[in-house]
This record gives C-alpha cells, structure tokens and sequence, in this order.
C-alpha cells in the first residue's frame, strides 16, 4: 500500500511539473513575441499603375496611402531628359513596387551628366521644384526635423535590379538636409547626402570630388547585422558656385575591378540615426565652425540613376519591401500596426506635380510607440517573466518537496 500511495504521489507531482513547464514556455513564448520589432511600410499601398511618356510628363507623379495616416509619393523623375520614344512604368501592387523603363533615342538636357533621371519613391517635404509637395508622415518621423534629432530607425529595403540595356549608375537612398524648412530652392547651405546600395562606378580621382576618410555603421544585409565601411566622396559644390553640398556614400561591399559595387539585389538596411550622426560629423569636419548644426532632415528618397550611355534604355527593377524599423531589423513582428484608409489628397495622380504642399498633414502616432520600451511596454515584458518564473520556482518546490 505505502509503495502504492508513493507512486500516486510521485504521479501527481511529474504532473504538476509538466504543467509548470509548460506554463514557463507558454510564457517565454510571450516574452518573445512582446520583444519582436514593429515595422512601417514606406511603399504606397494598393494598387495602381503610373505610366510616363517619355518627354511629354517627365514628372508625372502619384501619392500612395502607407499605415496610420502617412503617405508617399512615387515618381519617374527624369529630369535630364529632353528628347526620346517610349515610356516608363511604374506599378504598385501588393506593397511591391515594380519599374519598367523602355527609352530609345535619348537625348539630355545636361550632355556631360551621365544620369537622365531617378525613379523612385519619395517620403517628406520636396519644397521645392518641380514637386513642391509635401507627404503626410508617420509621427515618430514627420519631416523636416531636425537632423540632429532623427531617431534610432532601421531603414530597410529589399530590391533587385535588372538591366538589358542602358545603365544603372547606382541604387541609393537621396537624402536631403536644408537649412530653411520649406524653402523653394536649394543652396551653398544646403546638403544632399546619397548612400549607394549598388554603385557601378567609383568617383575616386574624379575632378571636383574630394575623397574624405571612411566612415563605419552597423549595416544589414541579407539577414546579418555587420559593420560596414563606407567610402565618402564630397561635391563641395553640385552645379556651381551657387549650388549645394553634395556627399556620397560608397559601401566597401564585392569589390571588382578596384572598385566596389555593393549590391544589384538583396536585402540592405541603415540605421537613419546612426547616418544621420555619421554625415553631421562629416559636415562638421569639412566645413568647420560648427556648419552641421541647424540642418533640417527635409526629404527621402530611394531610387535608381539611370542612364543611357547607347541612347537607349530597356531595363527593370523592383523594390519588394521597404520598412522603418523600431528596435532589431532581424527581429520583425509578423504584423504591422493598424493600417488607417488614405484621403484623398493623399491617393491622387497628377500627370504635372507644380502646385504648392500637395499635404501638409501628419500622422499621429506619437514616438512613444515606436522608441524603447516605455511604461506599457515594461508591463507587457514583465507579465511573461513574472509567470515564468513562478512557474518554475513552483517546479522546483514540488521537486525537493519532503514525503
């Protein structure tokens, strides 16, 4: 009987430690999904098809809803183009943006610059020409800001990149820092700064460009978080005396040739933070005298320079995500926030962007939300490990408990 009455006690107590077990991981299965990270999509939602003559509406744009309110703008923007038969395509469908260009007999406006124009998708406040618009913007990014200010956010995007003929100069994020939020043209005070994710030529020894020293940052790339070596190239002027600071950033990524060319697809993420940080210590020490305080992260754009060095260009290229990111970019919740319904100022095409601010509303979700962890979010992390560990301090008195 004793040695019966045992077992049945011994029964109930591997019983109870199962459950106990279970709980702890049931728990700890919490805590992870409250650390994972939420992300932002920056491509407009829906779908919808843009279509560009080419010399007829060469800025020929649209303005596409993203989550809680924001907006973005996708435009061809061939700005160097004069003459040429054909058309370029742009089509939004299902979050992806896909760029089909189809240029022959192509002639500049500018002959020596080799760049007739910068597809792309456009987030902020183009102030301005020949947009002169403004997207609504996410909360804990509503531009401009200043530049100082910008916080701790993963940049990610996902693309690829292919060409039959013509040439891609390089795949990048433009990123405009103006002194006078909103002013209507750019100057010597004024900086555009280019990180090239793909790069297809080196400006190392090039006339006018001043190569500065490297500059390191934590960069993604397909899934691994590295430090990542960057070469900086510097157009103290971009179009003459009167023109802006233009700097470049070249990542030491497959090297070929003497020259490197970073990505022609993949994943690839920047924390915007980290670039804003690195590029203000760049202005500062070429420029002096304290010249980076007082910039304004005003506009960004991401994109591909094509050219057509032939006359032609046949060529195409996606952008399948492209995400801001609070907390770890390799770390992503498997939903993102509510997605709030456009307005209509926010879904409208235009085959000729020049009136002023197309929208000048912002969204409002507030930074709280998306920096690190605040009151609320403490509570969520906490109630896991709470159970976790009574769960298992439980386990372990039923263990050592005494017959």
């Amino acid at each position: 009987m004793e040695a019966s009455a045992m077992r049945v006690r011994m029964s109930v107590r591997l019983l109870y430690l199962a459950l106990a077990v279970g709980i702890a991981a049931f728990a700890l299965t919490g805590l992870q999904a409250a650390a994972c990270s939420q992300h932002y999509t920056m491509i407009p939602r829906g779908n919808y098809t843009l279509l560009t003559l080419a010399g007829v509406n060469n800025y020929n744009a649209y303005i596409g809803g993203l989550q809680d309110g924001a907006a973005a703008m996708i435009s061809p923007m061939l700005w160097n183009l004069v003459g040429g038969s054909g058309n370029v395509t742009m089509v939004l469908s299902g979050g992806h943006l896909y760029v089909y260009i189809n240029v022959t007999g192509v002639s500049r406006a500018i002959k020596f610059t080799p760049v007739v124009g910068f597809p792309d998708i456009m987030y902020g406040w183009y102030s301005w020409g020949p947009f002169y618009t403004r997207t609504s913007s996410y909360g804990f990014l509503s531009l401009p800001m200043p530049a100082s200010e910008v916080p701790d956010l993963w940049s990610v995007v996902n693309y690829s990149l292919s060409l039959s003929r013509g040439a891609y100069n390089d795949f990048s994020y433009d990123i405009w820092l103006v002194r006078s939020p909103g002013a209507t043209s750019l100057g010597p005070s004024d900086v555009e700064l280019m990180l090239w994710m793909y790069a297809n030529q080196s400006l190392a020894g090039l006339p006018y460009w001043v190569t500065w020293r490297p500059v390191t940052m934590p960069t993604l790339i397909n899934g691994t978080i590295k430090n990542v070596t960057y070469q900086v190239f510097i157009l103290p002027r971009n179009g003459g005396p009167s023109g802006w600071m233009l700097i470049i950033l070249i990542p030491e990524v497959n090297e070929s040739g003497g020259q490197y060319h970073g990505l022609l697809k993949g994943e690839y993420g920047v924390d915007l933070g980290e670039l804003m940080n690195e590029t203000l210590n760049i202005i500062g020490e070429f420029n002096g005298t304290q010249w980076e305080q007082g910039l304004y992260l005003s506009v960004i754009q991401l994109g591909a320079e094509v050219d057509a060095p032939g006359g032609d260009m046949m060529m195409n290229f996606n952008v399948s995500s492209w995400y801001l990111v609070n907390g770890s970019p390799t770390n992503l919740c498997s939903a993102t926030t509510t997605t709030t319904s456009a307005t209509a100022s926010q879904l409208t095409s235009t085959t000729s962007v020049s009136a002023p601010a197309a929208s000048t509303s912002h969204a409002t979700t507030s930074i709280s939300s998306v920096r690190p962890a605040k009151a609320h979010e403490v509570e969520e992390l906490l109630v896991p490990v709470v159970v976790a560990v009574v769960a298992l301090i439980a386990a372990l008195a039923l263990l050592t408990k005494r017959r």
